[in-house]
């Protein structure tokens, strides 16, 4: 290797192969993401993963929240920040486990489909990364991460391989919530604040509802509303931020007038009712009740 070939960012090993020196690579031309990389640029925060990897033994992988932020799973954001800053990186069982500073080392029985490559990056398999997140996410959260790994639309793993994960990981930290959450996961939510608005509910001792259902008077197509209870002709929407967009809140709205014309009701939440969460389950009971 010669310095021609060396990218943006490098490992010591690599930087001493093509005839840096040792002086010349602890220079202000670079920075050094962890201890044995070179960088002469801003890496972005999956580029300062894929480095790491390159620097350690090969039988390393992401594991556990880092892991999961390089699936895509939705994470906190606080979680999701310490994924990147303080990676978490995972050995077989039978090796010593990473000790380095700003890394976090686990050792981990590790089964034979338990380690896949994403975009360059070895991490933990998304059924078994599920397992791992149960014990760090509280319940809405994790079935957050569980609606996401089974969507209908783009689904990372099926409902029997987090069943056989979970069987065979045992007794390990969140083992007790992994079933619930696989209970009240729905393939059909598509954002993680449906998610928590369902597990309220339930966990308050409402039904279930259902998910992104899609709306006809006779053939014609009026909506697909995120949840509903049929029995009660009510509608439950989550309103994100884009809905304050002037256009989308005067869709909203129109849709909503079309919506209560057939004899719906509909309730909107948004993140301030996350703040009062018993106000918020009051609110869904007293409407149900008035079915």
């Amino acid at each position: 290797m010669d310095r021609d070939d060396l990218s943006a960012a490098f490992t010591v090993s690599e930087g001493r192969a093509a005839g840096l020196s040792p002086g010349r690579m602890r220079s202000r031309a670079f920075d050094a993401p962890f201890w044995g990389t070179r960088s002469a640029r801003d890496l972005e925060d999956d580029e300062r993963l894929r480095l790491l990897l390159s620097a350690l033994p090969s039988h390393t992988f992401a594991c556990g929240a880092t892991a999961g932020v390089v699936l895509g799973l939705p994470l906190p954001l606080a979680l999701e920040k310490r994924a990147y800053t303080e990676p978490l990186v995972g050995v077989p069982l039978e090796h010593n486990r990473i000790r380095r500073p700003g890394v976090r080392g686990r050792a981990l029985a590790i089964g034979e489909d338990d380690v896949v490559t994403v975009g360059g990056i070895r991490c933990t398999s998304p059924a078994r990364t599920w397992c791992e997140l149960a014990g760090v996410l509280g319940l809405g959260q994790l079935v957050a991460v569980t609606d996401r790994i089974l969507s209908r639309l783009d689904p990372l793993a099926t409902r029997e391989q987090l069943e056989e994960v979970h069987r065979r990981v045992g007794r390990s930290r969140g083992a007790a919530q992994r079933p619930l959450a696989l209970e009240w996961s729905s393939s059909r939510s598509e954002s993680p604040r449906e998610s928590e608005l369902r597990v309220l509910l339930l966990q308050a001792g409402l039904p279930m509802p259902e998910c992104n259902v899609e709306v006809f008077h006779g053939r014609r197509f009026v909506a697909r509303v995120d949840m509903m209870y049929a029995h009660a002709r009510l509608i439950i929407e989550y309103d994100g931020d884009y809905h304050r967009d002037r256009d989308q809140w005067s869709r909203d709205a129109s849709r909503r007038a079309e919506l209560e014309s057939l004899g719906y009701r509909v309730t909107v939440v948004t993140a301030r009712d996350f703040d009062d969460p018993r106000a918020l389950v009051a609110r869904i009971r007293r409407l149900l009740a008035g079915a």
